[in-house]
């Protein structure tokens, strides 16, 4: 509470006299952990590019199980993306048509929902009308990468498990194609 009797809401600093007691080595860990719990799931490892792949396992809405790690053979897109997102309706469609064609040459798509839990159905039903297979990011098991991201985010793993591409944003028709093909004939 503030001396005029307001309350604020969030980090709060303790008073000048206090603080000056306690200062020092403490105050700038206390301050580090203020900031970490702050930042919440932003200090989530960022996926590096040609390294192993983060974790990733759950359920797909159709019930059946997954886990990337046990993915290893084949090329797998995990594309974060909102029900909500004009850029990411439009590229669902270039995904739908990528995993139709290039599906039997090892190619997996996983839509990672990353709208609120009470919007679960419009993620099931906008995936369903495509065909994509997909999971809500809050049902996630296990999950090395970030909670969300800006959507659309996509990752593109290869066949022996190793990140290749991060692609934030809304990508052209053949974009996909450009990144995910030369991994197929690996």
């Amino acid at each position: 509470m503030h001396a005029d009797g307001s309350r604020s809401e969030g980090v709060h600093i303790m008073p000048l006299p206090l603080r000056s007691k306690i200062c020092g080595q403490l105050c700038r860990t206390c301050l580090l952990l203020v900031l970490a719990y702050c930042a919440g799931a932003t200090l989530a490892a960022v996926p590096e590019i040609d390294q192993p792949a983060p974790a990733l396992k759950g359920r797909l809405f159709s019930g059946a199980a997954f886990d990337l790690a046990q993915m290893r053979g084949k090329v797998v897109l995990v594309n974060f993306y909102s029900s909500y997102c004009s850029f990411c309706a439009y590229e669902i469609g270039l995904l739908e048509a990528l995993y139709e064609r290039y599906r039997a040459d090892g190619l997996e798509v996983i839509a990672v929902g990353v709208d609120a839990p009470e919007d679960r159905p419009r993620v099931v039903r906008m995936l369903g009308i495509y065909n994509l297979p997909g999971t809500m990011a809050d049902e996630l098991v296990e999950n090395g990468f970030a909670r969300r991201y800006p959507t659309p985010t996509a990752f593109i793993v290869d066949r022996e498990g190793v990140l290749r591409n991060r692609i934030a944003g809304a990508k052209r028709p053949h974009h996909y194609q450009e990144l995910v093909i030369p991994l197929l004939s690996r």
